[in-house]
């Protein structure tokens, strides 16, 4: 009996053992993650560039950058994944006119989210961001950007949500080739001056479940019938979809499926 106790308290011993073993080596909650020095650097840099009235980057000290606010970095390697720094519950965290390059180091993003801020009032989306090869999600809502939207964002092959509603920005084609955003899901192009951009590129995402296009200004500077016509031809070719909008100050147009 005692070696059967025996052997099972070594069994709970080894279990406990194993599982303590396998978070750690993981860094499941980034807890035993060692930050990339290079990247924290560059997070530092990024904070002195601009004001946080609000001190949301309070935490953004130390070396453990993995541990700080709206930062999650990869289990093994230490780079950080995951940029998350959008405004739920203020108006304007930050203030800037620009983005700082410094981000720019951040090779091996696949979420960021700058949504909300307003922060970057008046100035243009980075054309750095085109450089986060493994960028999967990008959330520029309301971010106060404006200008065009630059064509490196066609470099962003993996991407599946897009998302850059009620800023000041446009397309500019052909520079912009959104054909090469084969695997992208949510695309959102609401409240910007598109104007009669032709957007046949939308048959390549095979992949689109939801498009945004509300307040655009599509259809109103589509004069020439048979554009507008191919351009609506084009959106309902993408058997994928889901989810369209192309509300226009207040007409109703949006279709689920």
């Amino acid at each position: 009996m005692e070696n059967r106790r025996g052997l099972g308290l070594r069994l709970i011993f080894v279990c406990v053992f194993l599982f303590a073993t396998t978070y750690t080596c993981l860094g499941i909650g980034n807890v035993s993650v060692i930050c990339s020095e290079h990247e924290r650097l560059a997070l530092l840099n990024f904070k002195h560039s601009i004001q946080d009235p609000f001190e949301m980057l309070s935490s953004w000290v130390g070396n453990e950058c993995c541990m700080w606010e709206g930062i999650q970095c990869d289990g093994v390697t230490g780079n950080v994944q995951r940029l998350k720094l959008n405004a739920d519950s203020y108006y304007d965290f930050f203030t800037r006119n620009k983005v700082s390059s410094s981000l720019a180091e951040l090779r091996h993003l696949k979420y960021l989210d700058l949504s909300g801020n307003g922060f970057f009032l008046g100035s243009q989306i980075p054309e750095f961001i085109g450089s986060f090869k493994q960028l999967t999600y990008l959330n520029l809502f309301d971010a106060g950007f404006e200008g065009i939207i630059p064509p490196q964002i066609g470099n962003l092959s993996n991407l599946k949500m897009f998302d850059c509603g009620l800023d000041r920005t446009h397309l500019s084609s052909p520079r912009l080739n959104f054909s090469t955003l084969s695997n992208i899901q949510h695309l959102d192009l609401s409240y910007n001056p598109l104007g009669g951009i032709f957007l046949s590129f939308l048959t390549n995402m095979s992949s689109l479940r939801v498009l945004d296009l509300s307040d655009t200004m599509l259809n109103s500077s589509l004069p020439i019938m048979p554009k507008l016509l191919e351009l609506h031809l084009d959106i309902f070719l993408i058997t994928s979809l889901s989810r369209l909008s192309m509300l226009e100050s207040g007409d109703s147009a949006t279709c689920n499926s």
